[in-house]
């Protein structure tokens, strides 16, 4: 039991008369005395009272609540932590109801002021917004019940422990499992273009069309049938993507809410069920710090695989070595693979990322990924005021260029480039898997 702000505040104006009162007997003696014996009838009464209202408080032993946790919490996005609380015994209860959740959620809704009459229950909660991934830990809830004329608190803990995992923004998965694979590109704002030729693997025979090519028709089974039957073919599957994620120091670029390690593995994530919902497997390898590994796996097990490796994974502070991640890669994947390299380019990394890059290629079809930083682009943006914000501007406009020589140098090299802002990277990666599968190259 501890005091109430009440019951602090009625001890102030208490303290605040006896000083008055000390002051006043100086002036007006007589009427002083008569003063201060309403004073201490006053004390006396406020001391009753508070002594009452602590020895009927302290019991609130029919309070019971319980919390319920989503079944999974994304990154940047706000759920609804649900709470239950009922009132068993035989006096109403008010409370100020408090979680001790996990630094990594923000919340703006708590403490919560409730009031429980006997033998009720209630349904509450509040909403909490996940800043970082991991696995998060809840304390018990905490309750502060005041007694019945509210001058005493008690602190009373409620429910269980509990866990819970952060998983990077996977709600952008869900929205597309009961669409169809082309519906899956129009949602994501995929441009297709028209498909050169056809597919390489037969999928079925089918009565023929018009508009179908010579090469389509299979006379054996149109003389059977007597009628014109087509060949139906379908892009290839059952090849292979590996993400080689960088983990280093530059993926922490703060832009926004979320870094570009966060960005990336939200692109990552949804490009990943896009490849395996056309049959093909998805792996992981992580680099730079964390050396994680996930080999290609197809179906819903793949998603699921990858989620429950990646929502407790985050950027270090190591050096992303190129070339030994080009290295181990090589080793661990003897399969012809479409390798994406997620990571943010420096002009500085030209000559490690290009020896890097040429020796994926030798095996691989490769695809660079660069996330760009946005905070570059508005400080080209802002106003040359004078002589420092002129030095920023021509420091920034020089590393761009810089960064520019080295995309054209990688594509000089046949390499396939998605560069762009890292809000936008889960569409650059989609459209440019598309457009290999159609095309054949890989």
């Amino acid at each position: 039991m501890r005091p109430s702000p009440r019951l602090l505040r009625l001890l102030l104006w208490c303290c605040a008369a006896a000083l008055l009162l000390s002051v006043a007997r100086l002036w007006w003696p007589g009427l002083a005395s008569e003063a201060e014996t309403f004073w201490w009838i006053g004390f006396g009464l406020l001391a009753t009272a508070a002594l009452l209202d602590f020895i009927t408080g302290r019991s609130c032993d029919g309070l019971n609540g319980q919390r319920q946790l989503p079944g999974n919490l994304a990154l940047g996005v706000g759920q609804h932590v649900a709470v239950q609380l009922s009132n068993d015994g035989s006096r109403p209860l008010t409370l100020l109801l408090s979680d001790r959740h996990p630094d990594a959620l923000r919340t703006g809704e708590l403490p919560l002021s409730i009031h429980l009459a006997p033998g009720h229950s209630i349904d509450t909660g509040y909403r909490a917004t996940p800043r970082k991934r991991g696995l998060a830990q809840f304390g018990r809830l905490e309750a502060l019940v005041a007694s019945p004329w509210g001058l005493w608190q008690q602190k009373v803990l409620l429910g269980t422990e509990q866990s819970a995992k952060i998983y990077p923004n996977f709600l952008g998965i869900s929205s597309l499992q009961a669409l169809s694979a082309e519906q899956t590109l129009r949602f994501l704002g995929v441009h297709q273009q028209q498909r050169r030729g056809e597919g390489l693997d037969f999928r079925q025979l089918r009565e023929y069309r018009l508009g179908d090519s010579q090469r389509q028709v299979d006379w054996r089974a149109s003389a059977r049938a007597r009628k014109l039957v087509s060949r139906e073919y379908q892009d290839e599957r059952d090849q292979e993507i590996i993400f080689l994620l960088d983990c280093g120091r530059r993926m922490r670029t703060q832009d926004g809410e979320l870094s570009h390690f966060d960005h990336a593995l939200n692109a990552l994530l949804l490009s990943a069920y896009v490849a395996i919902r056309q049959g093909d497997a998805v792996g992981l390898q992580c680099f730079a710090g964390d050396q994680r590994r996930v080999p290609p796996a197809k179906g819903e097990g793949g998603i699921n695989l990858l989620l429950n490796q990646v929502y407790d994974l985050h950027s270090g502070t190591a050096h992303s070595d190129y070339t030994a991640a080009a290295e181990l890669l090589l080793a661990r994947q003897q399969r012809r693979a479409l390798v994406i390299l997620l990571t943010n380019v420096r002009d500085e990394d030209s000559d490690e990322l290009l020896a890097a890059v040429q020796q994926l290629s030798r095996h691989h079809l490769v695809m660079v990924a660069c996330l760009r930083e946005t905070s570059l682009d508005r400080l080209l943006d802002q106003p040359v005021t004078d002589f420092e914000s002129a030095l920023e501007n021509g420091a920034t406009r020089d590393f761009l260029q810089r960064r520019s020589r080295l995309l054209q140098q990688l594509r000089a090299r046949n390499v396939i480039l998605a560069d762009t802002e890292p809000e936008l990277m889960h569409m650059s990666l989609v459209e440019t898997y598309w457009q290999l599968k159609r095309s054949g190259k890989l």
